[in-house]
């Protein structure tokens, strides 16, 4: 039997449909070269008539390798970029780093062997840069290799001169507009890093234990409407409650609510009197475990008559004050207050113009000097605690363990204590409103984040922009024991600056105070210089990260986006508006996109001190130790683009890289069928005319239209997720099982540059190439490869090449009616499982479908049109069935038509009379041994090319 093989167009290529694990990573390098990955960024940024787009790098910390977090951010940061770049944009990211702060310190010191007392400040700080710097060569070796498009020559970092001198500048600037201030309050303080703390700095430890213990306090002084209700001579007692008994011998006064009702209780069994809410004294006996009977109630209002024993120095009278604090949901009604111990105690105090007691507590967390003798170096929230509640021991009514959500110290995991000390603020109070109404115009992905983020701003206090260590950047101010007020001058700042371009970074600790205070700036303010004294405090590392848009960002200063996880709302999100809001009166960013956190298989968040972290190099390189085959950085970026953009948890587990890794390879084995399937294309001389293709080809290209519509819509809303999913489906479904399946009679069996073939290499090519564009954000490299295998632009990248246009080349060009209506047919034919292939169809249907569907066939004569669609041997049109063979299939179903109406049809399924063609396998031909028409002309007409040549 002869054999036609030779004689067909099979796909021809050398693109490999899997790429095996022992060359991924050879091969990604391999294309990162041919691709010149290295030169993109700088080749488009030389092309100045674009529009730009501005994505700001939230700076990652400089302490450690990278982590599966680093991954997830970076890769969303870079779809971003390269879809933006997509579209014709020139973009901007320079990537940086946050250098400063406590990690890096302590770090430095663990690695060193040393306590902080054992190493200079100078010391600590050489290190500190040394290490930080090891670090940004190690995280940018990663960045690089996972194919992040950024300015990798130009980055920053929080300790690089210029960035250290324009933070100095904006402190100086927001000190003068007095927004940044000296006072002493308190502040969130970690006894182990003896350091001020942040609110972005902590983290709530939900299983917290604390002593809770019911107090009573001997009322010294009470109104006679409540007095009058007692026995004569009893004495009356207030209760509290606290869980922080370590602050009662800082206690003030005691605060109620105004508008509350209270009571006067009677105690039998202990024969006492107490005060109470009285909404508050079921839960007070349920504690105590006792009944109390109600003597009398009374307005909140008259308890500002009341007046107490102080509960450890009984011969100290307090006062009880009002308070929007004091609330009915656990407790009293009666709160302690402590003014060098709580926000809400400091902020009433102020209000009621009481001034502060020394403060009690250390910055080690123990009782100082002004407190008991007793007490004095005892720990508070250990035996400090201890102690005092022993010395209370006749005064409490109940005692227990309470397990609540408490603030740590998100470094040391240890738990925080509030002592008042003088610190740096910025007055949050001052740019609070400007700040909520800036942010009104921002857009937040996910959207519900705004709520979140408005109401972080609503209840923000005073933002302690202060920290007590050696590796920061110094607030410039000097003391003196002769004045109350720090001295902060332009002429000093301005003079540090100098100082620091000239002699770097460490210049305010290596230097004096005469070498630091500027000869102009004695004479102009007349101060005795010798009295002064620089300080040691350094700027808190969220304001250094925060003034980014400052020293990383073009004029005006302001980003397009700015991609982060879903705790900078707290972080560098506020931090970075708060600056701007206060510097400029205007936002920095138009858009914020937040991610969420990497866990593990059990669901856990990912974390160095829960041991559960996974190294991005282990995903990509593969790890033996942790039983992870190589998947390559493709696969890791389209794990972060189908699993990370907007969920608040990401899953790393081994079974979804799995996923990825075959749906990586569903799509190569398309890319694979294109390019073997147009590897005798030219666009450049093939590409055919709309006009004259079959309505299957148009109405392909009319879905590939709508397909890359929606995807470039995605992108632009940081849809990923989205992205991916229709990318893989519509490559899945309407091209490969779908228009391919159709298609390959014609590709193989055609004329090698016959119009119909040149018709559908047409229509892939478009789908190659937006195939190759929607690709590319999300896996540069296999785009890169597929676009070096078809076109072989060595000196151009995807991301470069200008693309055909879709839209123009169906400009005139109306959408085919005939294949929706011809679908809904097949789709019945499909759900019957029968094999159209050796069958004849015959089509019962009224005139106005058979005539649409006529234009299957593009004017040929043979049906091939419809024979194509419906793969079928034969199509036929009938207005009705006369009767139904036996062997036939007969279909029914219903048309839903453009109009909302429904119509009937009926397809006729009999075996067809034909024989199979020993060419193209197509039943088509009178005998078995004999070509069907078409591939008798084919081979003809090859044949007399041959003869001609």
């Amino acid at each position: 039997m002869t054999s036609f093989k030779d004689t067909l167009l099979l796909p021809q290529t050398k693109f490999p449909h899997k790429v095996n694990s022992s060359s991924r990573l050879e091969r990604d390098h391999s294309i990162e070269v041919d691709a010149k990955f290295n030169e993109l960024y700088h080749k488009q940024r030389e092309k100045s008539e674009k529009d730009e787009f501005i994505l700001h790098d939230g700076p990652p910390y400089a302490n450690g390798d990278v982590h599966i977090g680093h991954a997830v951010n970076k890769i969303l940061k870079d779809i971003t970029v390269r879809s933006e770049l997509l579209k014709g944009k020139k973009v901007h990211f320079t990537p940086g780093w946050d250098c400063h702060g406590l990690p890096i310190e302590l770090k430095v010191l663990k690695n060193n062997h040393k306590s902080k007392s054992g190493a200079s400040q100078i010391d600590i700080r050489k290190k500190a840069f040394s290490f930080s710097q090891k670090i940004i060569k190690n995280q940018k070796s990663s960045f690089l290799k996972w194919g992040i498009l950024a300015d990798w020559s130009n980055h920053y970092f929080t300790c690089k001169p210029q960035y250290i001198i324009q933070q100095l500048k904006i402190f100086q600037d927001l000190y003068e507009k007095e927004i940044i201030l000296r006072d002493h309050k308190p502040v969130f303080w970690s006894p182990v890093n003896r350091t001020s703390l942040a609110e972005a700095e902590l983290e709530y430890n939900p299983n917290h234990v604390s002593s809770s213990v019911f107090v009573k306090f001997s009322v010294i002084k009470c109104p006679d409407v409540i007095k009058s209700n007692l026995v004569p001579n009893s004495s009356l007692n207030i209760v509290i409650w606290t869980t922080t008994p370590w602050s009662l011998p800082a206690n003030q006064a005691v605060c109620y609510a105004a508008n509350a009702k209270y009571c006067v209780a009677f105690c039998n069994s202990k024969k006492e009197f107490y005060l109470v809410a009285q909404e508050m004294l079921p839960f007070l006996e349920k504690a105590m475990q006792m009944e109390l009977r109600i003597i009398t109630t009374f307005e909140g209002s008259l308890l500002k008559d009341i007046t107490y024993s102080h509960p450890l120095s009984k011969d100290r009278e307090c006062v009880l004050l009002p308070a929007s604090h004091v609330t009915m949901d656990k407790g009293t009604g009666l709160v302690h207050m402590a003014p060098n111990h709580g926000l809400e105690d400091y902020v009433v105090a102020k209000k009621q113009q009481i001034p502060l007691d020394p403060c009690l507590v250390d910055e080690d967390g123990c009782y100082n000097c002004h407190a008991n003798e007793d007490l004095q170096g005892k720990a508070v929230l250990t035996e400090g605690s201890e102690f005092i509640l022993d010395l209370l021991r006749k005064d409490i009514l109940h005692l227990n363990e309470y397990k609540h959500s408490y603030p740590y110290d998100w470094r040391s995991k240890t738990p925080v204590i509030i002592r008042s000390c003088h610190q740096w603020f910025i007055d949050v109070n001052e740019i609070r409103d400007i700040a909520i109404e800036n942010l009104k115009n921002v857009n937040i992905v996910p959207d519900h984040f705004k709520k979140v983020f408005r109401h972080q701003l609503e209840s923000s206090p005073q933002w302690c922009i202060s920290r007590q260590r050696a590796w920061g950047v110094p607030i410039p101010a000097f003391y003196s024991s002769h004045l109350n007020k720090p001295l902060v001058h332009r002429i000093l700042t301005d003079h540090l600056c100098s100082l620091i371009e000239t002699h770097g970074i460490d210049t305010w600790w290596e230097k004096d105070v005469n070498e630091l205070l500027p000869p102009n700036l004695k004479t102009e303010l007349k101060l005795p210089y010798e009295q002064y004294k620089k300080g040691c405090d350094i700027m808190d590392i969220w304001f250094d990260s925060g003034i980014s848009w400052k020293c990383a960002l073009p004029e005006p200063h302001v980003s397009d986006v700015c991609i982060e996880g879903i705790d900078q709302i707290r972080g560098w999100f506020n931090s970075s508006l708060l600056t701007s809001i206060a510097t400029r009166e205007r936002a920095p960013y138009k858009t914020l996109v937040l991610h969420g956190f990497t866990t593990d298989s059990e669901g856990r968040k990912m974390s160095k001190s829960e041991g559960n972290i996974i190294s991005p190099d282990d995903i990509i390189s593969g790890s033996k130790k942790n039983k992870i085959p190589p998947y390559g950085i493709d696969v890791l970026r389209w794990w972060v683009a189908t699993h990370a953009c907007q969920s608040e948890n990401i899953p790393v587990k081994m079974d979804i890289f799995d996923e990825c890794s075959q749906n990586l390879n569903k799509l190569r084995n398309v890319f694979k069928f294109l390019l073997g399937n147009l590897n005798d294309y030219n666009p450049e001389i093939h590409i055919t005319s709309p006009e004259n293709m079959r309505d299957l080809d148009l109405y392909m290209l009319f879905a590939l239209r709508k397909f890359q519509q929606k995807v470039e819509k995605q992108f632009s809303s940081i849809q990923y997720k989205g992205v991916s999913k229709d990318i893989l489906n519509f490559i899945t479904n309407d091209v490969s099982s779908f228009y391919c399946h159709l298609i390959k009679d014609r590709l193989y069996c055609d004329i090698q540059h016959g119009g119909d073939r040149l018709h559908c290499q047409t229509v892939l090519h478009f789908i190659l190439s937006i195939f190759i564009q929607s690709v590319a954000p999300i896996c540069p490299h296999l785009a890169e490869e597929v676009f070096l295998f078809y076109l072989n632009k060595d000196s151009c990248s995807v991301f470069e090449y200008q693309w055909p246009s879709l839209d123009k080349f169906l400009e005139n060009t109306s959408f085919p009616v005939s294949v929706t209506l011809a679908n809904q047919i097949r789709d019945a034919i499909l759900k019957t499982d029968v094999k159209t292939i050796s069958m004849e169809a015959t089509i019962a249907c009224s005139a106005r479908i058979s005539d649409a569907l006529q234009n299957l066939n593009n004017n040929l004569a043979d049906n091939s049109g419809l024979r194509e669609f419906f793969q079928a041997s034969c199509i036929n049109f009938t207005d009705r069935f006369e009767h139904v063979p036996q062997e036939s299939v007969l279909i029914n179903g219903n048309i839903e038509l453009d109009t909302g109406n429904d119509e009937v049809f009926s397809v006729l399924l009999t075996k067809t009379e034909q024989e199979k063609c020993p060419r193209c396998r197509l039943f088509r031909s009178h005998s078995a041994s004999t070509l069907c028409h078409r591939c008798s002309n084919v081979l003809n007409i090859s044949h007399s090319e041959k003869s001609c040549m």
